[in-house]
């Protein structure tokens, strides 16, 4: 792959940003929020950064800047006219997402609600009883597919026809050739795509609702002085889509960046699972392995991207862990059509790439690796 084809997406929107500090100053004071003191409060894998901003009154918000809704360089699946239309629905399910204070898709700017420092990833890493924190995680999840039915207003993307679902191919784009050393014939993620219809073909129907599609504990913000569900701050949510309901408790519980200890995962799949029929569990189950696997399939290619494209190579140190969960999803006899066709073409996951085999190893990346 050409050097040039990698020119970095994230400091194409840096410069982006840089160039809009006018039109942020401008929309911060139509908001009030002019002379508030602004630090940055991180990114994430899209394109769009945060700032906290602070009064001299001492109250504080979250400034979202964004790539605008219809750039070129905007992430798809992170509108931010979505953000606002889907946290106005979970709000109405009674789940807590961000207030909007004010906001400027035009221009890509909206003033939020400011949940704090504490995530559940946060709150794990200072003691919390992590049993607590993933069956109230669970919790809101349950809620959503009780909500499944009123979800259908929202019209969201269907999750099999979207980038997501497309991206299950990317351990064939990115990380085979990385680790292998060696450019993919023509045809290779077709035939890998082929094996996972044979699988899916032998199990039954699944039930569909909304996603959030990046269900996980950095994305979940503990508010332990609110009450019930309120406890839970839900972020990142415009990338929602109707699809299996399995996917998002597979992004929970079999996170890229944080172990899950196996008895805290069985208890709150069977807490999530706790009103459906015997038949329905066993369903239900047979696709949270599918998706789970699927999940890490993508992952796993898009962190390679990710260091590639967007010289993002802080997520290469998850490879570990991911190739942990495929390793240990493989070994289900529901997923062994997979494991032979992985061993057919010698891609294990024994030992990931480091950083510099990642570097060294994208010429061999396709052009038209998705």
């Amino acid at each position: 792959m050409h050097k040039e084809s990698l020119k970095s997406a994230s400091r194409q929107a840096a410069q982006f940003w840089d160039s809009r500090t006018e039109e942020c100053r401008a929309f911060l004071a139509r908001c009030g929020w002019e002379e508030a003191v602004k630090s940055a409060v991180g990114s994430d894998s899209a394109q769009r950064r945060y700032f906290r901003l602070r009064r001299a009154d001492g109250a504080t918000a979250i400034l979202m800047e964004s790539i605008p809704d219809g750039n070129s360089l905007s992430t798809p699946g992170h509108r931010q006219s979505d953000f606002m239309r889907i946290g106005a629905w979970l709000r109405e399910t009674g789940l807590n997402v961000p207030g909007v204070y004010e906001s400027d898709t035009k221009e890509g700017f909206l003033l939020i609600e400011d949940f704090g420092d504490i995530s559940f990833k946060t709150a794990l890493a200072q003691g919390e009883n992590p049993g607590g924190i993933y069956h109230l995680a669970g919790e809101v999840l349950a809620h959503l597919r009780k909500s499944a039915r009123t979800a259908a207003a929202l019209n969201l993307p269907d999750y099999y026809q979207s980038h997501v679902h497309k991206a299950r191919r990317r351990v064939i784009d990115w990380y085979m050739p990385v680790v292998l050393g060696c450019r993919n014939e023509d045809g290779l993620a077709e035939e890998y795509l082929s094996v996972w219809e044979r699988i899916e073909k032998t199990l039954p129907a699944c039930p569909q609702g909304f996603l959030h599609i990046d269900y996980h504990v950095d994305n979940l913000m503990w508010l332990p002085a609110r009450e019930g569900l309120m406890r839970c701050g839900i972020l990142d949510f415009q990338g929602a889509m109707t699809g299996p309901q399995p996917y998002d408790l597979a992004n929970l519980l079999e996170d890229a960046r944080i172990d899950v200890a196996p008895g805290v995962r069985e208890t709150t799949l069977d807490f999530y699972c706790r009103d459906m029929t015997a038949a329905e569990r066993e369903s239900f189950r047979l696709w949270y392995r599918v998706l789970a696997t699927q999940f890490h399939c993508r992952v796993i290619g898009q962190f390679i991207r990710l260091a590639l494209h967007d010289g993002k190579s802080g997520y290469l140190q998850f490879l570990p862990r991911l190739a942990r969960y495929l390793e240990a999803g493989l070994a289900d006899p529901l997923l062994a059509p997979l494991r032979s066709w992985f061993a057919l073409h010698r891609l294990d996951f024994a030992k990931v790439p480091t950083a510099a085999e990642v570097s060294l190893a994208g010429v061999h990346i396709r052009p038209d690796a998705v």
